[in-house]
Order: C-alpha cells, then structure tokens, then sequence
C-alpha cells in the first residue's frame, strides 16, 4: 500500500508542474518621460528627460523638431536603468507636446513591451520692461522784456559778437531691431533682450558642403553703427559670430550667434555604436537576439528557431549625420536569409561601410494543428488523460484490497497452487490428467462450537467422498497408462451426495460473506486455515 501511496503522489505532483507551468511572472520594466519645467517663456531651454528601468530597451523622444533615440541593453543580472535627455527651446508661444515610444524588454522576460507617454509644455511671452520715457528738456524761461539802453555812439570798427545755440544730447540706444541669416534658421526667435543664439538647419542643408553664411541686422536708432554683420566664412567645428552694435554716444552692446559646421566623417569613423536585434514570432511578441556585437566585425552568422518570422533592426552611430540605411530581416524562409546594413559618410557619399547578418531559420516542427487538434482540444485531451489516471489509480487501490481480503481467508497469489482441475461427466468431455478434486467453498461456516461439531461431521463425510473420487482418479490414470488411445469416461457413485455438499457450503459460504466482520472473521479464518486453498 505504501507503494501504491507513493505512485500516486508522483503522478498528481507532475499534474501539478504541468498545469502550472506557463504562469508568467510580472513584468518590471518601465519607462517615463519627464521635463524640467513645464511652464517656460519664449527663448527658455527646456531638458527633456527619458529613464527606463529594463533589460533591454529601444526608444525615441520626438515632438516639434526634437528626435533623439536610446537603443541598448544591460550587460550583468538583473533590469538596468538608463537615462536619455534632449532639450528644446521655444520660439513662440503656445503648447508644446513631446512624445516617448519604442519598446523595453524585462531581464526576465523574452517578450518586449510596447511603451508610451508625453509631457506637455505651455510656453508664453515674456515680460517686458518699457523703455523709460526721455526726460522732457525744461521749458526755456521767458525772456523778460528788453530794457531800451541808450543810444551809443557809433564807430567805424565796431563789430557784433557771435551768437551760441544749445548741442541736443547723443543718443544711447545700443539695441538692435532684427536679426537674420541668409540659411538656416536662428534659434531663439530674436528678442532685443536675448544676446546668444544658435542657427539651426533642416535636413535639406548639407553642412559638410556649407562654407559660408550670410548674416544681417538693423540697429533700433538709425545713429547707432554695427560692426560684424555680411558674408562670414565657416570654419570646421563651432563658429562664433560677433554683432557689436554702438550708440551715437559710444556705448557699446554684443550679440553672439554660433554656427556649427560639422567636421568631415573618415573611413575609419564610419561606423555603428550600437545594434540590437529582436526577434519577433508569430503572435508578433519581440524576442532579444543575443549578438555579441562589435563595431569592428562585420559579418554575423546567428541562428533562430522557425516561430521567429522576422527580425527588427535597431543601429545607433556616434556620430547622428551618418546615414543608415539596412534590409532583410523581414518575412524570413526558412534556412538561409541576409540582412545588409550599409553607412553612408554624409560629406561623401561614395564613403561606405557595410555589415552583413546570415540567419537560419530552422525548419518547422510537427504542431498539434497539424495532427488535427487545436488548443481547445489539446485541452480536452490533456483533462480526459487526467482523469484516466485517476480512474486507474482508483482500481488498483480496489485490486489491492481484494487480494488482501482474500489472503485472510487462506487463497494463495500462486495461480498453479490454486488450480484446480474437475471432471465434467455430464458433458462427457475427455480428460488427461487429474488432481485431486476440491470444492472451491468450505464445507462448513463455523461461527460457534455447535457448528463446529456439525462441521467435523460434516468433513468426515467429505473424507470419504474426497477418498472415493481420489480411488477412481487413481483406476482412471491406470488406465489411461496402459492404453493411451482408450478414452475414459469417469462416473462418481455418490454425485447426488456431493452435489448436495457443496450446494450446502456454498449456500452457507454466501450467506457469512454477506454479513462478514473484518476484523473478527479474520483472526478465526487464520486460526483454522488448514491448508486448503480456494479459488
């Protein structure tokens, strides 16, 4: 029984593994988008800010020009988390909102997870301090009428003395009234108030080719000079340009605008950062592909199992300019597919690097729908298994308990101890060998001594018969002994006797059966087992 015990716990404990066994853990990777301020005027820079917390992680803030990307993945235990930042500086009023997207992958996990949020920025004009008013000139004091002086005499040489006016004052105003630059686009909007600004350039600019810049502006007082304005020459790198206006009196005020003209890309720097492959199966779940990438190897050689049917592609450069352009990775057959990665240098567009990718894709393997069973019915399968089990369990258990209770009435598991061979003179069937006939019930159920008594009796008088039978068998073998092809029919004297015997015992055998105590019977039956054995 211990045995079966143990059977049956090993069986319900793999039941328990297998019902269990696609719990998914919790994902607990994140990402969030923040700002420094949210509430900004005109001309104010604003840091935007992207921390993701996950093993592996490809995003991008986007929104009103701005459009920065982090692509990577941790490389120890456990989620890692990384910042990102990128700033953005109004020109006008108004909302602005900026957008974080892409996906993060959980170190535990082999799906990714799409991600989202968005900040707004409210931006307003900014406060303006009036000029103050010029003060009025005093109101000249009437002159008071003329006293007549008395007449002179006049002189030949006598001359009139020169008459003196009163200078206006030189004017201070050093404030210039625009700004503009024949490319580009200066950022921030221009602002009498704001001294420092950048030129900015959109993607139809090629800075590599980009030699010189055009710059222009107007002073506030048409008496005020600037000095530094035209055509400026660009050199390589960061370029300062310096608009020094002055007033009428000599004050002087500067404006800085820097232009930066990016330095041509070599050979030898045309190349990618970072590159991140996902994998993504047929329920369009993102896998990470493990690459062991290098900047300086460029062919890869990786192999994915037939449920990835196309692969993303995520490459970051040091340098943003350089051109990226890749293909393959998607609808991938099974065997051999290629991806090409190839940069292009952006001040020379013959300059090139390229990176291969060969993928095997594995054949495909034998699926339950196409023996014909979908999950449903996988299902259905996999419960009916179950309680088969159970089922079998339950009979064994009722197996056992039988050969127990029968052991306590004196049967023996041996089937050749038990067999018992019987003559069937009625039928007149041929019979070869014989043993020694027995009744398969006992002659006589003891429950107390009064038919203890009737059952000696009762076995005496079964003696005899068994002796008789056991006289004939014997007459019989003799015969067949000496005439092998003579065939015997056996017949027995006191059938009617032994019929009614064993009618008799069993009728009593049946009845003690139905009302059998445990515990009690069992103690007795083993006490007088004498040998015999039942079927």
């Amino acid at each position: 029984m211990k045995r079966i015990n143990k059977y049956i716990s090993l069986i319900l404990t793999m039941v328990i593994i297998f019902m269990t066994i696609n719990i998914k853990k919790v994902n607990a990777a994140s990402a969030t988008l923040s700002a420094s301020s949210l509430n900004v005027t005109v001309g104010t820079t604003v840091t935007l800010t992207a921390t993701v917390t996950a093993g592996a992680w490809n995003i991008t803030i986007s929104g009103n020009g701005v459009n920065k990307q982090l692509v990577g993945q941790t490389d120890s235990v456990g989620n890692k988390t990384v910042t990102t930042s990128a700033t953005f500086t109004p020109q006008s009023k108004g909302e602005y909102t900026f957008d974080l997207s892409g996906d993060i992958t959980d170190f535990s996990e082999d799906n990714a997870k799409k991600v989202s949020g968005s900040v707004t920025i409210n931006v307003t004009e900014p406060e303006t301090t009036p000029d103050p008013e010029p003060t009025p000139d005093p109101e000249p004091t009437p002159n008071p009428e003329p006293t007549p002086e008395p007449e002179k005499p006049t002189y030949p040489s006598e001359t009139k003395p020169t008459e003196t006016k009163n200078e206006e004052p030189k004017s201070s105003n050093n404030y210039l009234k625009s700004i503009t630059v024949g490319t580009g686009k200066l950022s921030p909007e221009f602002y009498r108030e704001t001294f420092e600004y950048t030129v900015e350039f959109d993607d139809t600019v090629n800075l590599y080719d980009l030699k010189e810049i055009e710059i222009s502006a107007i002073a506030e007082d048409e008496r005020a000079t600037i000095e530094g304005a035209g055509t400026i020459q660009l050199q390589d790198g960061e370029n300062n340009i310096t608009l020094t206006v002055k007033a009428e009196n000599g004050s002087a005020r500067t404006y800085t605008i820097k232009v930066v003209k990016p330095e041509a890309i070599e050979q030898s720097s045309l190349r990618l950062k970072t590159l991140v492959l996902n994998g993504i199966n047929t329920n369009g779940e993102y896998q990470t592909i493990n690459l062991d990438f290098e900047p300086e190897t460029f062919e890869y050689n990786i192999t994915v199992p037939n449920t990835i049917t196309s692969i993303s592609i995520n490459p970051t450069t040091e340098n943003e300019d350089i051109i990226i352009e890749s293909n393959g990775g998607e609808n991938l057959n099974e065997g051999n597919n290629r991806i090409i990665i190839m940069l292009t240098s952006p001040s020379d567009d013959t300059m090139k690097t390229t990176y291969t990718i060969n993928v095997e894709r594995q054949a495909a393997l034998i699926t339950n729908e196409e023996h014909g069973l979908n999950d449903k019915q996988l299902g259905i399968v996999i419960i009916a298994s179950i309680v088969g089990i159970i089922l079998l369990i339950v009979i064994i258990t009722a197996i056992v308990k039988h050969r127990k209770k029968k052991k306590g009435f004196g049967f023996d598991d041996d089937e050749e101890d038990n067999e018992i061979h019987f003559i069937n003179n009625e039928e007149g069937e041929d019979v070869e060998d014989y043993d020694e006939v027995q009744s398969p019930y006992p002659d006589k159920i003891v429950t107390s001594d009064v038919e203890n008594d009737e059952k000696d009796k009762s076995n005496s008088k079964n003696t005899e018969i068994n002796e008789e039978v056991k006289k004939n068998n014997d007459e019989v073998v003799e015969n067949k002994n000496e005439d092998d092809d003579l065939k015997f029919k056996t017949t027995y004297e006191d059938d009617n006797i032994e019929l009614e015997n064993e009618n008799h015992s069993k009728s009593k055998w049946d009845d003690f059966v139905d009302g059998y105590d445990d515990e009690e019977e069992s103690k007795k039956s083993k006490k007088k087992k004498r040998g015999r054995r039942f079927l």
